[in-house]
């Protein structure tokens, strides 16, 4: 009963999306360039936006993400097939950037807002303010670690951090809480492609971590998956990149 209700306000949810996009010929917001955020963030789209010759020439193309920015862990960007419009493309990109968000599960153990899919470039205008768009990478993030009795404890938030995880040497981040308050910060230091070392400091230095970590690719969505122990060698898992009943799922049985 759950899901077909949620369903329906996901199609409402798109519709007014839908209704409220801007077309690029009336954007105020400037061109996108190859080394903005977003394209950093996620590197498939960043590929198939500035090199593959075919998506490149089409006559309509749009890119959607969820808002507001801290929601913008998932994308889908969409190219005029035949004789689509603007409009239709536009459409089509919300549509399935709304449902890969749906599909990953509730937002919010990690989220006080309301984060929904938008278009945010449009046939090569940003169709938002520059300000609305994510500055750094943005994720759910969920802590799981065993206290010094041994008992099971889960900190859920947002993460934000430098977006080019794996090819720069160190990556620092932060997590904030469901209220938006920064509690944890740390750093990812690389050692290969996707792989390397953290450090996790969180509430002013009372309680941290360090250990290992390794960028995923799907399964189901894109995330950094890292392992490690507390000071007091207790086990801990940061996962970054799924809703916290996801990660609960596939990562919490520390």
């Amino acid at each position: 009963m759950i899901r077909p209700i949620f369903l329906v306000l996901l199609t409402l949810a798109v519709t007014a999306a839908s209704a409220s996009a801007q077309y690029a010929g009336d954007s105020r917001y400037g061109r996108p360039e190859r080394r903005d955020p977003i394209f950093l963030r996620f590197p498939e789209m960043a590929q198939r936006y500035w090199v593959n010759t075919e998506t490149m020439a089409a006559r309509h193309k749009a890119i959607a993400i969820p808002l507001p920015r801290q929601c913008a862990f998932v994308y889908a960007d969409t190219y005029a097939r035949g004789q689509m419009s603007e409009r239709e493309v536009q459409d089509t990109a919300v549509s399935a950037c709304s449902r890969k968000l749906a599909e990953l599960g509730p937002l919010g153990e990690n989220y006080n807002v309301d984060c929904r899919c938008h278009v945010v470039i449009s046939d090569d205008a940003y169709v938002v303010p520059r300000d609305a768009m994510p500055d750094q990478a943005y994720g759910p993030a969920s802590i799981f670690y065993r206290d010094n009795q041994g008992n099971v404890a889960r900190l859920n938030g947002t993460a934000r951090y430098g977006a080019l995880i794996g090819h720069d040497r160190s990556v620092t981040f932060t997590v904030d809480n469901i209220s938006g308050q920064k509690v944890c910060e740390g750093t990812f230091t690389n050692e290969s492609t996707g792989i390397g070392r953290f450090s996790l400091s969180c509430f002013n230095g009372k309680f941290g971590g360090r250990g290992n970590y390794d960028s995923r690719l799907g399964a189901p969505n894109d995330h950094i998956l890292a392992r490690g122990q507390t000071a007091s060698g207790q086990p801990i898992v940061m996962v970054i990149g799924l809703p916290a009943q996801l990660a609960a799922n596939m990562y919490g049985g520390i």
